[in-house]
């Protein structure tokens, strides 16, 4: 079944309003579901005119009169960017994933022509979060190795879990030395990391956890 924006290739559009009842017509087929209270499911002038000063959407250089004419790159550009915003991703992500993009690299990204679209849409989310973990991560595997949990080189794994045993404190006073980091994700999302928390050690588990925590997100959603 074809994307409804490819009946569009090659055709023109005089003036914000008729550009704009385009979009809207297409995104109300795709029917596509935008966090509850955060953008407009189908955009307006007012909303279009944002996407073009945020550079969203490149403004167009022909003119028919004083009435400037929009082709089928501008509205990809806005089919991708809304369809982005259903994925969660903040502006400044789909600035970088939409911007100077061809028409052929927007209708990959939208899956027109090919099954590999919504995987690379789903690739790209994944990386984005991933970014957001990493330096989280990090810091949470620098204050583990503070405390001296980590095994030091050369030291047999029974000996260190003896030691770590014998000097681990009564559980009460262990809890009361935890402390929780919080980092912004985008607004109204936020991760929180407790400061035992050992992050996966492997790409194959960084992946399940990032699969582990859209599919949470996609619940939530869903309620």
């Amino acid at each position: 079944m074809k994307h409804p924006v490819e009946k569009e290739r090659g055709r023109k559009y005089v003036g914000l309003p008729e550009f704009a009842q385009t979009g809207e017509r297409i995104l109300s087929d795709l029917d596509l579901e935008q966090p509850r209270g955060t953008v407009t499911s189908l955009p307006d002038e007012r909303t279009i005119r944002y996407y073009l000063a945020e550079g969203l959407i490149q403004p167009p250089t022909e003119k028919q009169g004083t009435a400037s004419v929009f082709g089928y790159i501008n509205l990809l550009q806005l089919v991708a960017v809304k369809q982005l915003q259903a994925e969660h991703l903040p502006i400044r992500k789909i600035r970088e994933l939409v911007t100077g993009k061809s028409e052929q690299e927007l209708e990959a990204l939208l899956g027109i022509g090919a099954v590999s679209g919504k995987k690379s849409r789903e690739s790209e989310a994944k990386r984005y979060l991933q970014s957001l973990l990493a330096p989280s991560m990090s810091q949470a595997l620098e204050s583990r190795a503070v405390t001296g949990t980590s095994r030091p080189t050369g030291t047999p794994r029974l000996n260190q879990m003896s030691t770590a045993k014998a000097a681990a404190p009564p559980a009460q006073e262990a809890d009361q030395t935890l402390s929780w980091q919080r980092v912004e994700i985008e607004p109204g999302l936020e991760l929180h990391i407790r400061s035992d928390y050992v992050p996966p050690a492997t790409s194959v588990t960084t992946r399940s956890l990032l699969d582990r925590v859209i599919n949470g997100l996609r619940r939530y959603k869903g309620k």
